[in-house]
């Protein structure tokens, strides 16, 4: 088979409860689809992208709406999926359609030019360009009240498209500011507009509902083209297939599933409110949680200062031991489950606050050593490992890799590889060969780093050792 140098294969996840699937002809259909029974391979190579909310990883955990659903199209019918990473849809399609993958999965446009290369199939978007505005009594409900007004958007996207055309037509009254993403990331740009510095901007449908999970009153109600429709696909040779992906998406079943991985990524909030158990956040008292003495006790015989772990603590749950955010991190330490299971933390176990905290730390001292190879300076390295903590590590050492291709010092946090970590939220650079975990949405890593210095370095001055 043709292999492509910058593709590359993500373990395989295991899947063991149904017998391999038979496919059978169903749907009818053209190609060799009359050629009898199918069976799928043990493996299954499956293409896509990385992207915000399609396919990315959380921490140290696989997740997005693409990896979600077709990992439940594994389970249910007994394979195991290798994940082979493109750098775009035009390779994603060279590599189905030279064998290197089965399945696309990933976005790919209902339009000529794809459709030529590959069959579109399976569970599908409708895909429009929309724009977001804060909320307010004065919503913007009809294109004609964009005259005189300014609109940001990213430069060189399917939005700048469809805004200019919308300018044009509208005899050029429209205040277009595209911008570049080195300067303004699309988060960055509709965060500026959750908080009022910006009025105005464009991007598509699944862009904004995913970050109004982040910024629930903005308003994304007013579509600026039609719904162009965007599917998974395989090869022009694999009929079979995508009848029967037709089929499986058909039924109850995936039906749900796939409504229940919509809702997860598109609708629950993520930035969860979680009230925590009483505490002093000004420290008169002389505590900095309620849980100082399990701070304490759990990092006596290491190098981390037990107020930076508090500091952490706050900014993780605001020390409530039953929270649980969106991604299923749980505890006053929020640590995913695929994270509790490879450091011995039980399922029952992850709301107790001891045993969190104790896990907390481990974690903390298994990313250090990883960092360690990295970057020398132990005090300068914490900051890289609570970024490893919020991100995974993954995250943290791709911005080191860009930092040292782009100019900045990668063994210092503050001003350069923090300027890295933000940089893989923008395609150009997530995408670049030397990042390997694609996506990160580093402004969260950023100000989660931020705001653990800025408790702990409250609690320092006011707290004893």
């Amino acid at each position: 088979m043709r292999r492509f140098n910058s593709m590359y294969l993500l373990p395989a996840v295991a899947v063991l409860c149904a017998p391999l699937w038979m496919i059978t002809n169903s749907c009818g259909g053209g190609g060799n689809s009359s050629d009898g029974p199918h069976e799928l391979p043990d493996t299954m190579n499956v293409a896509t992208l990385y992207g915000p909310a399609s396919f990315f990883f959380y921490r140290d955990t696989m997740m997005g709406y693409d990896y979600d659903l077709m990992e439940e199209l594994a389970k249910e019918h007994g394979f195991f999926v290798n994940w082979v990473i493109a750098n775009s849809i035009e390779e994603a399609i060279e590599m189905v359609d030279a064998g290197d993958a089965e399945i696309l999965a990933a976005e790919v446009p209902d339009t000529d030019p794809y459709k030529k290369q590959v069959i579109l199939c399976g569970p599908y978007h409708n895909i429009e360009q929309v724009l977001v505005q804060p909320p307010g009594d004065t919503v913007i409900v009809d294109v004609s009240q964009l005259a005189g007004r300014t609109v940001y958007v990213e430069k060189d996207t399917k939005g700048a498209e469809v805004l200019e055309k919308l300018n044009q037509d509208m005899g050029d009254v429209i205040n277009v500011r595209a911008v570049d993403a080195d300067s303004l990331a699309t988060e960055d740009m509709l965060a500026a507009v959750a908080r009022g510095d910006i009025k105005l901007a464009v991007t598509d449908n699944e862009t904004a509902k995913f970050n109004k999970t982040y910024h629930p009153d903005l308003n994304i109600t007013l579509a600026l083209n039609r719904p162009e429709k965007a599917q998974w696909a395989v090869a022009k040779d694999n009929r079979w297939l995508a009848d029967s992906l037709d089929t499986w998406m058909k039924q109850a079943k995936p039906r749900e599933a796939q409504r229940e991985i919509l809702q997860k990524y598109f609708d629950s909030q993520k930035n969860f409110p979680v009230e925590g158990a009483s505490y002093d956040r000004e420290f008169k008292n002389g505590y900095a949680s309620p849980y100082d003495e399990l701070y304490k006790k759990h990092t006596a015989d290491t190098k981390w200062d037990w107020r930076l772990l508090a500091a952490q603590g706050y900014t993780e749950s605001k020390f409530n031991a039953k929270a649980k955010s969106w991604a299923g991190a749980k505890g006053v330490m929020q640590i995913m489950p695929k994270t509790a299971r490879q450091f011995g933390l039980k399922a029952n176990e992850m709301t107790d606050p001891s045993r969190n905290i104790e896990t907390a730390v481990k974690i903390l001292n298994s990313y250090d050593n990883i960092m360690a190879q990295k970057v020398k300076d132990p005090i300068e390295r914490q900051k890289f490992t609570m970024a490893a903590y919020n991100a995974g590590p993954g995250h943290v050492l791709d911005a080191i890799a860009l930092a040292k291709k782009y100019g900045y010092d990668p063994e210092k946090w503050d001003g350069n590889v923090e300027k890295a970590m933000l940089m893989k939220m923008n395609k150009k650079y997530y995408r670049d060969p030397v990042v390997k975990y694609g996506y990160s949405r580093g402004r969260e890593t950023v100000d989660y780093v931020n705001r653990i210095w800025n408790y702990y370095d409250e609690a320092k001055s006011k707290i004893p050792a």
